[in-house]
């Protein structure tokens, strides 16, 4: 008796334990996955992630009281399939469609708010888009398994992926050396930024599409949802008040030109 009276002691003492121990000693790594896009998120020194969309998490995190986050690059489609997978808990930033819908959960609020927008070339008579019309004579890039817009889903539009690291800087490359005429992103934060590094200042132009603004999400595996999605909309909602994504973005341009 006096025996199961002690086991039954010691297991009660270590329940204490567990309940008044921390949970982020217990809890694994967030596995946050990104795919290269400056000024979002590029791989640093060490290999330690950098960006608007980076330091921008990492307010929310805080927030959230997460102090250990693994941060892996991957390609695009890679990366939704992991994520689908379950083998990383989250996608740093994903444009969102009723088939990533199925496959996700997406938090009510979106991470950032962006523009679909194209480059082309300064010497391009094109001023302004208002239909499709106006991009059919155009011939375009856009990294593979990219968000298209209503106006960019037309299947007239003559539109190649441009595979690997680095696509907008690439696909610029291409329409200076008049190789192609637009670059197509859903999102205006990357074709800003590049349109201000050398050698492509003032040598491309940006036009937005007539769509409208595209909310970028942070997005969760279906297993991991219910372990971090209420405290990540929580958390997110206490950020925006605090730091608009817009503002860092600014920021970030002005720390790169003063380089």
């Amino acid at each position: 008796m006096l025996r199961i009276q002690s086991l039954a002691l010691i297991i009660m003492g270590c329940l204490l334990v567990l309940i008044a121990t921390p949970r982020h000693i217990f809890a694994k790594p967030l596995r946050v996955g990104y795919f290269k896009v400056a000024p979002h998120a590029l791989p640093g020194l060490q290999g330690t992630p950098q960006g608007v969309a980076v330091e921008y998490f990492r307010f929310i995190a805080r927030e959230m009281q997460l102090e250990d986050i693994e941060f892996i690059m991957l390609p695009l489609n890679r990366l939704l399939q992991d994520l689908e997978k379950n083998h990383i808990d989250m996608a740093l930033l994903l444009a969102r469609n009723a088939e990533r819908v199925e496959k996700f959960v997406y938090p009510e609020k979106a991470f950032c708010v962006t523009k679909p927008s194209i480059a082309i070339s300064v010497s391009n008579p094109l001023q302004k888009v208002t239909s499709v019309e106006d991009l059919l004579p155009l011939s375009f890039h856009e990294t593979p398994g990219n968000y298209h817009t209503t106006i960019m889903q037309d299947p007239r539009l003559r539109i190649e992926p441009l595979a690997g690291e680095d696509f907008t800087r690439r696909c610029y490359a291409m329409i200076v050396a008049g190789r192609i005429d637009a670059c197509y992103q859903p999102d205006h934060y990357p074709i800003q930024f590049e349109a201000v590094r050398e050698p492509f200042v003032r040598r491309v132009k940006i036009l937005y599409l007539p769509d409208p603004p595209i909310g970028l999400y942070s997005v969760f595996s279906k297993a991991s949802a219910p372990l971090y999605l209420r405290r990540y909309e929580k958390a997110l909602d206490a950020v925006k008040q605090r730091h608009a994504y817009g503002v860092i973005f600014a920021d970030f341009i002005t720390d790169y030109k003063n380089r």
